[in-house]
Parts: C-alpha cells; structure tokens; sequence
C-alpha cells in the first residue's frame, strides 16, 4: 500500500478516536446533569422578615437566603421555590408535589410521626408576646399561667402560635386563653394588640422591632422562663421532609451543608441581615 493512502487511513482513524473520545464526554456530561435532582421547595412566602416579597416582587427573607445558600452547595440537587398557603406545604409534601417545605416550622410530636426533620437546625428565636403599653399594670404577666384569660386570635393553619394556644388550653382547662380564629394577616392581629381589641400574641423580638419600625407602633414585650414557653412550643425552626428513604436521604445532606453554614459564619452573617441578631442556633444565640 503507498505511503500516501497509510497516512490517510491513519488520519481517519485518529479523527474516528476523536469524535468517539468527544461522543463520551458528552455523554458523560449528560449522565451527570441527569442525576441532579429538582427539590421543590414550599413556602407561604408572607412571614417577614422570614420569607417574603420584597419592593421589586422577589422572594427574599432570612429562611429564603438560608435555602438559597444550601442551593449553592449542594451539587446533587437544584432547589425551586414556590409559594403557596402554609396548610398546602405539608399537604404538597403528602402528595409528593414538595420535596420540602420552609415557613418558620415547628416540630411537634404529630408532625415527627409524619415528616422527617433534619437534625441540624437554621433558626432558634425563643418567644415571648406582645402587649399594648400599658396592659401590664392592669394585668402583670409574671409566669406562663397568667396568660389564661387572655384574649387573642389565631389563624387555623397549623402555625406556631396556634399550637401554642392549643397546647396551652390543654394544659390549663381550667382558665385558657381566649381565642377567636380567623383567617386576617399578622399585621392586623398585631393592629388589634396596638388598639387593645385583643390582649396578646406570641411573638419574637425580631418581629417586635420591623412592626414598630414600620408601622409605629409600640408595644410592651413580655418574656418569661424558656422552660415553660419550650413545653407548649420549640423555639427551634426547621426545613421539613416527607417521610421516604428519598426525604431522609435529603434531610441527611442538608445537615451536612447546614452545618458548615453555621461553621463558616454565612448563617449569622444573613440572620443578623434579615433579623438584627444572630438566631442561627441556640449556642450562638446564647453566647451573644
């Protein structure tokens, strides 16, 4: 055979290598971007400064940030943020509609038998409620028990607050807190502490200083033992998962990342942002 046509076919050869060496990154590529998975993540969206819209209609809050930092480092998932009402993220979660659900949660021992929670948590603010100025003098509030026969109002959803009062007339049977639900947003049942309409609301000092900041107005803001508030309500927040080896699997990974968040500072870093102080975690909120 001549040289000529030896040099030809060697030159086919070597292009035939190439394309076949570029057929398989690309598959390889491929195969790659296929195994990230979309985590659809719900929320309500109305909590500020939590999760919320801000002025130019962008989802935006501490928790929102928070996700969005776990989005960044997760290599495995990539996470879509959707809004819908608060009692629809777990019923989302139910139906595999959400892979996890965010809105100022609480863990209750319900919620454990039917959802997985991640060990590491993003959020500790403990509670206390707020009062018109004044109201103290007429009605001192010095232990957990005072709280019965206070008026106040809750949404159904299932929120903390409403599991607070609920746990609370459980407990106290004899002398609960009088509650009116209703499905009004939290800016109107904290007008109606301002006028005196109702007589308290659970509440979180983070929100205590965006109300009076935003609207004026002024409060008196009760707090009492954290062991008493902890019983009928965790000051711990957390993501939520539904109850598969997927949901697990997940769960596992966000404890990984939440972890190295807290570690390197970006959790209290967006907390003290978005909340004026750093609720990242019990510790680094009590070493303050």
């Amino acid at each position: 055979m001549k040289k000529s046509n030896l040099l030809k076919i060697g030159i086919i050869t070597s292009s035939l290598l190439i394309a076949l060496v570029g057929c398989g990154n690309k598959n390889s590529n491929s195969d790659t971007n296929s195994r990230v998975k979309t985590l659809v993540a719900a929320t309500e969206g109305t909590t500020r400064p939590l999760e919320y819209m801000d002025d130019k209609g962008k989802l935006t809050g501490y928790e929102v940030e928070v996700l969005k930092a776990i989005d960044s480092e997760l290599k495995d998932y990539k996470i879509d943020i959707q809004t819908t009402e608060f009692a629809s993220i777990f019923t989302g979660i139910d139906s595999g509609r959400y892979q996890l659900g965010f809105n100022n949660i609480s863990k209750t021992p319900e919620r454990e038998e039917k959802y997985i929670f991640p060990k590491e948590t993003h959020y500790y603010e403990p509670a206390g409620f707020f009062v018109r100025k004044g109201f103290l003098k007429e009605h001192p509030i010095n232990s957990v028990e005072d709280l019965g026969g206070l008026k106040t109002v809750s949404n159904s959803k299932g929120d903390s607050w409403q599991l607070f009062v609920e746990n609370y007339n459980k407990k106290y049977k004899n002398n609960p807190i009088k509650v009116k639900y209703s499905d009004q947003d939290w800016g109107t049942s904290y007008l109606q502490v301002y006028n005196g309409t109702i007589d308290i609301l659970k509440g979180v000092e983070s929100r205590l200083k965006m109300y009076e900041d935003e609207y004026n107005y002024k409060f008196d803001y009760v707090t009492l033992p954290q062991k008493d508030i902890e019983e009928l309500g965790s000051p711990d927040h957390w993501f939520v998962f539904p109850k598969t080896s997927e949901g697990q699997k997940t769960a596992d990974s966000f404890d990984k990342v939440i972890k190295k968040l807290r570690d390197n500072g970006t959790l209290t870093k967006l907390s003290i942002h978005f909340l004026g102080k750093d609720y990242s975690s019990k510790e680094n909120y009590e070493s303050k």
